[in-house]
This record gives structure tokens, C-alpha cells and sequence, in this order.
């Protein structure tokens, strides 16, 4: 047998292993891999008015802040992820700082984002705490963003993914 016959078929087996489907190794037999894991999700309130439900708006402008609070459940496993979604009818768009209002990082700059039509973002996460509250703030200059704040749409937390 000639070396170059060698040679084809040695490439020829390598390429018909490599486009052979390949089963997720799973050392552990009882976790399905391809199995998406849920978050829970919490709502914020109002700080202004907490015992308003939702849906209700956000107004966020250069002379006007949003503090926003959740309340978290005592149970929580992980930590607690802010995150922004957004439908495509909202007014204005603009760059906004999410400012700690209390917990470790009180008075810091915890996430700057872009709150525009059809945007999503993780903001940042944190260890979970039984209250955890944010100040929403244009990053600098002129600017505004509404938009109404209802299940799946707006700020929310998520926890134990």
C-alpha cells in the first residue's frame, strides 16, 4: 500500500469521526443537560409610593431621579440579578445610572445603561438581601426616557437560577 493511500484514508476516518454527533458527557446520570433552568423574578415597587401595583410609569429625566425597591423573599438561593427589558413603545431614550440606595454599595454606581426602544440588559449582580433599592438617574446631560413598568417589562430582579 502506497503512503499516500495511508495518508487519504487516515483523513478520510478523522473526518467522518468529527462530524459524528457528540452526546453532552454527564458525569452526573441524573441532571438532564439540555435542560434550561428558570429564574424567579420579582417586581419593583415604587419607592414613592410602595404600595402602588403595577403597571405603572417611570418617568426618568435630567431634573427628575426614580427610586425604585424590591423585596426580596427570605428563601433565596444565588444571587439576585437586576435586569432591564423593554418593548419597542416607550418615549425618549437615554443613558441612565443605577445607583445603590442602600446595602454595601450605598451611594455607589452599581450600572450606566441605555434605556431605549427594544433594549435588554443584566444591569448587575448582586448578593441577594431582603431589601434591595436603586436610584435611576440620566447619566449626564439632557435627556428622557418613559415607559410603563408591568410583568416583563421594565426593571425586574431575578434570583435563584
Amino acid at each position: 500500500m502506497h503512503p499516500s493511500t495511508i495518508l487519504f484514508s487516515l483523513a478520510a476516518s478523522a473526518l467522518t469521526v468529527s462530524a459524528s454527533p457528540v452526546a453532552p458527557i454527564n458525569p452526573n446520570k441524573n441532571v438532564n443537560l439540555n435542560t434550561k433552568r428558570t429564574c424567579s423574578v420579582q417586581y419593583p415597587e415604587l419607592r414613592t409610593s410602595p404600595n402602588q401595583p403595577i403597571p405603572y410609569s417611570i418617568d426618568i429625566s435630567s431634573s427628575q431621579s426614580v427610586d425604585v425597591g424590591f423585596t426580596m423573599p427570605d428563601d433565596i438561593t444565588g444571587p439576585c440579578s437586576l435586569m432591564l427589558s423593554l418593548p419597542e413603545q416607550i418615549s425618549g431614550s437615554a443613558q441612565v445610572n443605577v445607583v445603590a440606595l442602600d446595602g454595601p454599595a450605598q451611594g455607589s454606581l452599581v450600572g450606566t445603561t441605555t434605556f431605549a426602544a427594544g433594549s435588554s440588559a443584566t444591569i448587575n449582580s448582586f448578593a441577594c438581601r431582603p431589601q434591595m433599592c436603586y436610584q435611576l438617574q440620566i447619566a449626564s446631560g439632557d435627556g428622557s426616557v418613559q415607559f410603563v413598568e408591568s410583568q416583563g417589562v421594565g426593571l425586574t430582579m431575578t434570583y435563584d437560577c
